[in-house]
């Protein structure tokens, strides 16, 4: 059984992504939940995840903490990422820090998306500065079309554009949608139209 955790394929008008479960409009059977534990208890760091992320969908808060802190532990940085969104989640920003604090340090970028986030929210451009870089510099188009849409809602339309048209080199079609808004607004009508005719050649190709 392959069940795995990926990042959303379309970026959501939010900062920070959840990591679902692939096929996850389904919910695991009985069977392989009951696999996923066996699997989990004699430390595969991997299903220990991915039982995590059931438990989760299933409103299992208690659960997921207990197996992602287990990945985590073993040094699962998937587990550390998702650790910090459920402490985020429950309003425990410092402890949701420390958790994409470690995950950033081993290259996690959306880790390093949930920092820039907390950044925003406290009006903190040094904690921005230090993560957005390193965002761009990598070669995911999620968490970077996601770095664009943080700062074009923060107003920084120029840094928006720079982290869209990154995304885009990486065949984001999502990027050049944002974009193109971006500059429909401004009155580019004709740009914008031909950046969406992109973005939609290059979505239809995913």
């Amino acid at each position: 059984m392959a069940w795995w955790l990926r990042r959303r394929s379309e970026p959501v008008e939010e900062l920070v992504s959840g990591r679902l479960p692939v096929g996850s409009a389904e919910m695991p059977s009985d069977e392989e939940l009951a696999d996923l534990r066996v699997a989990a208890e004699v430390g595969d760091d991997v299903a220990m995840v991915s039982l995590a992320a059931a438990l989760h969908l299933q409103g299992d808060r208690v659960g997921a903490l207990h197996w992602w802190d287990r990945a985590w532990a073993a040094g699962n940085v998937v587990a550390g990422y998702n650790l910090g969104m459920l402490h985020a989640a429950a309003g425990d920003a410092n402890r949701a820090q420390v958790a994409w604090e470690k995950a950033a340090a081993f290259g996690d970028p959306d880790a390093m998306l949930g920092l820039v986030k907390q950044a925003f929210g406290r009006g903190d451009a040094v904690g921005v500065e230090r993560w957005a870089p390193v965002i761009l510099a990598q070669d995911e188009a999620f968490p970077i079309t996601a770095l664009g849409v943080a700062f074009r809602d923060g107003g920084d339309l120029a840094r928006a554009m720079q982290a869209f048209l990154r995304a885009e080199q990486l065949g984001d079609g999502y990027a050049m949608e944002y974009r193109a808004r971006i500059l429909a607004a401004q009155g580019q009508h004709e740009e914008a139209d031909t950046l969406r005719a992109r973005a939609a050649a290059a979505e239809r190709m995913l």
